[in-house]
């Protein structure tokens, strides 16, 4: 399935749009708390020499209002990086 960069797919909701990394730790995050949440990767980019990947991190619509709620009682896990 092809989705378009400006939409989720159909009967999902973004929950967060940034550097890979950050996604597979947020994914991580929902998913301990019982959330389904799958990433997309949609292109590498080139800034100053390293390379910038693109994802976002979608959960089910039902799921979405719970997503956020555990997302804003997380801490950031890259803050201690």
């Amino acid at each position: 399935m092809r989705v378009s960069r400006s939409r989720p797919p159909e009967g999902w909701e973004e929950v967060f749009s940034g550097l890979c990394v950050e996604a597979s730790v947020i994914q991580a995050v929902l998913e301990t708390r019982g959330l389904r949440a799958v990433t997309q990767q949609f292109s590498s980019q080139w800034l100053i020499g390293s390379v910038v990947d693109d994802c976002r991190v979608y959960v089910p619509v039902d799921q979405a209002e719970a997503a956020r709620d555990a997302l804003a009682e997380s801490p950031d896990p890259l803050d201690d990086a």
